[in-house]
This record gives C-alpha cells, sequence and structure tokens, in this order.
C-alpha cells in the first residue's frame, strides 16, 4: 500500500462566534447549552471527545479502504496500459514493478 499520501484531520478551530445549542451528556441525553453547569460542560467535553475518536476510527478505516481501491485502480490501469507487452499477468506470473499514477479527482 502507498503511504505518499496522508490524511491531515485540522485540529486548530476558530471558536467563540457561535456554540452548538445543545450539549451531550453522560447519562445520554442532551441539554440546551444555556441551562448547563461547568460539569455539565465537563460531561460534554468528555462525551464529545469520545465521539471524535469514534469518528476519527471510521475515517482512518475509511481512508484505507479507499487507498486500497486506489492501488487496485493503479494496478489495472497500468496492467491496460501495457497489456500488450505483460502476458505474465496472464499467465499467473508477476511482472517488473513500475510506479504508477491515476487520477484521484
Amino acid at each position: 500500500m502507498s503511504s505518499d499520501n496522508v490524511l491531515v484531520i485540522p485540529a486548530t478551530f476558530m471558536v467563540g462566534r457561535s456554540f452548538p445549542a445543545n450539549l451531550p451528556l453522560a447519562d445520554g441525553s442532551v441539554k440546551p447549552i444555556t441551562q448547563c453547569s461547568k460539569a455539565d460542560v465537563e460531561q460534554a467535553v468528555v462525551e464529545i471527545g469520545a465521539m471524535a475518536e469514534a469518528s476519527r476510527n471510521r475515517l482512518r478505516q475509511t481512508y484505507e479502504e479507499h487507498l486500497e481501491v486506489l492501488e487496485m485502480l493503479a494496478q489495472v490501469s497500468a496492467y491496460l496500459d501495457r497489456y500488450d507487452h505483460w502476458e505474465g499477468v496472464r499467465r499467473g506470473e508477476g511482472v517488473r514493478e513500475v510506479i504508477w499514477s491515476v487520477d484521484t479527482s
């Protein structure tokens, strides 16, 4: 698998202009931010942190699957381009490795 493309996730944001209307609490409920105590906000930070970790894990898995599909696309595209010269593929043999890029747009 190629490692030259890296998924960059921003970690710095502008805050202060607006806030979520409701915050998730540890018991699974949501509470209007205007009615939250400091303890409620602390719970919400923990809950939202767990949500961020779970979504990051799903994103990482999806990104890895995407890279696998792109690698397969590169392999088959290269094979198509060199079909007449890569008879070894049709015999179940390998061929000399080459670097191949694909359009991901």
